[in-house]
């Protein structure tokens, strides 16, 4: 071999722009001000009794993660975990919370890792965030917060919600967690490797998907895990309890023939069910009123909780 020839392990190497592209996409949520989003929602949640609770997790990561209590004189069912989606903050989904607490829910928010008033350098799309929502369960109960105590039937069981990254990490972590009742999963991803995909042809449709895969794999494996193990769809073949999975029909990002469909598929069970609301896109399916949704959720989580007294 000449000095001009490469080598095949140099060929193998990914680009160092693919793989910058991957770095970026995986500490998304870093962005400047981040810790002072949502500080207005935080003032009135705690004004409701909600109150903050901090979740130390192993490589210098603390999670910061919320408790919103369920209305008093309401019916009591179960709690609620809510995961939010990529570079946003648990506080976009307070009002969720609040219309879940009127329901007769305690909830649950969190901020991810890398993302709000949580540290953290690097996003895992679910291979350590299962762990994180698990550790926040746990946090939440050794605290008194739910379980025992607040006044309303517990058994362990806790209903998980959902979005995007959030949603992909709640089918994750109903797979490995047996409190797990029921799932609320909205625009999940079925895969990581898939979302790369899914967000290279909205995006960057320029850029060969080969090099943005290999990118994506490297930076991947610098975050400390493969991007293969980023598998909603694997985890959902596992998962035995009742999920609701929610797609727009304007998605362009994570469509829902892509994932939603393809983790429907891959599931033998018959508990699953689908919404579909076809005028949302990927951020106006949660962040946006419709009826039809919102009633398929409430109803799930009645039904879930009533199975669970």
């Amino acid at each position: 071999m000449t000095e001009s020839e490469p080598s095949d392990i140099e060929e193998a190497l990914p680009s160092p722009w693919s793989v910058a592209i991957g770095r970026l996409a995986l500490s998304a949520g870093r962005y400047p001000g981040r810790k002072y989003v949502g500080a207005m929602h935080r003032k009135v949640s705690r004004e409701r009794g909600g109150r903050r609770f901090r979740v130390h997790r192993p490589g210098d990561v603390t999670l910061d993660a919320w408790f919103s209590p369920r209305r008093e004189g309401t019916p009591a069912r179960l709690p609620i975990v809510i995961s939010h989606g990529l570079m946003e903050t648990k506080e976009r989904h307070y009002k969720t919370a609040w219309k879940m607490n009127a329901r007769g829910h305690d909830v649950l928010l969190f901020d991810h890792r890398v993302h709000g008033r949580s540290t953290g350098r690097r996003l895992t799309f679910g291979v350590e965030e299962k762990h994180d929502l698990a550790a926040v369960i746990d946090a939440a109960v050794n605290r008194g917060l739910i379980g025992e105590g607040r006044g309303r039937p517990y058994d362990g069981g806790v209903i998980t919600m959902g979005f995007s990254l959030g949603g992909g990490t709640v089918l994750q972590h109903a797979a490995i967690d047996d409190r797990v009742a029921g799932v609320v999963a909205l625009a999940p991803f079925a895969d990581f490797r898939g979302a790369v995909e899914s967000f290279r042809r909205k995006l960057t449709p320029w850029l060969d998907e080969k090099w943005v895969q290999d990118g994506f794999s490297a930076a991947s494996l610098e975050a400390g895990f493969k991007i293969d193990e980023a598998s909603s769809i694997e985890a959902f073949k596992q998962i035995k309890v009742p999920v609701l999975l929610a797609e727009g029909g304007k998605d362009p990002y994570l469509p829902g023939i892509d994932h939603v469909h393809k983790l429907a598929a891959a599931r033998s069970a018959d508990n699953t069910t689908i919404v579909r609301i076809d005028e949302a896109n990927h951020n106006t399916l949660v962040h946006k009123n419709w009826p039809k949704l919102d009633r398929a959720i409430a109803r799930f989580c009645r039904n879930i909780s009533a199975d669970h007294t």
